[in-house]
C-alpha cells in the first residue's frame, strides 16, 4: 500500500502545475541546421556528374543525350534532352528522372567553350521548370560544362553545378 500512496504522489506531483507549451526536447532545432530540404523557398546547392552518349538524329535539327549520373537531391539519375544547334551552340529542354521516378524538367541555352581534338567542350545554363513528385514546385539554376569526343559514338562526360528550390 504504501508503494502505491508513493507512486500516486509522485505521480500527482509530475502532473502538477501548468501543462507544457512546447517540446521540452531541442530535437527540432537541431534538424533545422542538417535538413537536406528546403523549407519556406530556400535555395539549396544542386550538383552532380553525368555520364552517357549523345545521337545525333538529323544534321542540325535535333540532338539528344541519354545519360546516367548522381546529384545533390535527386540522387541516381538518368537525364535525356533534345536540342537543337545553333551556329555557336544551340537550345533545348531535359527531363532528370531519380530512382523513384520522380522528374525534373529544364529549359537550357547550349554554347561551345572549346574544340580541342579529339573532345568538344560545352557550357548549358539551365533553368529548372518545374518536375512531378517532390520537384513539383522545383525552380532553380544550374550551369554543365560537359565534353564529348567529336567522332561516333559521342560518348561524353558532365559536371554540373547551381542552386534548387524544392518549393515546400
Amino acid at each position: 500500500m504504501r508503494y502505491a500512496v508513493f507512486g500516486f504522489l509522485v505521480f500527482a506531483t509530475a502532473c502538477a502545475g501548468a501543462a507544457p507549451t512546447a517540446p521540452t526536447s531541442s530535437l527540432s532545432q537541431i534538424g533545422a541546421a542538417t535538413t537536406t530540404e528546403a523549407q519556406g523557398g530556400s535555395e539549396l546547392p544542386f550538383k552532380g556528374t553525368y555520364e552517357g552518349e549523345e545521337k545525333v538524329v538529323t544534321s542540325t535539327e535535333h540532338q539528344l543525350i541519354d545519360a546516367t549520373g548522381n546529384a545533390t537531391h535527386l540522387g541516381r539519375f538518368t537525364v535525356s534532352a533534345h536540342w537543337t544547334l545553333g551556329a555557336a551552340g544551340g537550345s533545348g529542354q531535359s527531363a532528370w528522372t531519380g530512382a523513384n521516378d520522380d522528374q525534373l524538367f529544364t529549359t537550357f541555352s547550349r554554347r561551345i567553350v572549346e574544340v580541342t581534338p579529339p573532345t568538344i567542350t560545352f557550357t548549358e545554363a539551365h533553368e529548372i521548370t518545374g518536375g512531378s513528385g517532390r520537384f513539383v514546385n522545383a525552380s532553380g539554376t544550374f550551369t554543365v560544362v560537359q565534353t564529348r569526343g567529336l567522332s561516333m559514338p559521342y560518348n561524353n562526360s558532365a559536371t554540373f553545378d547551381g542552386t534548387i528550390d524544392l518549393g515546400h
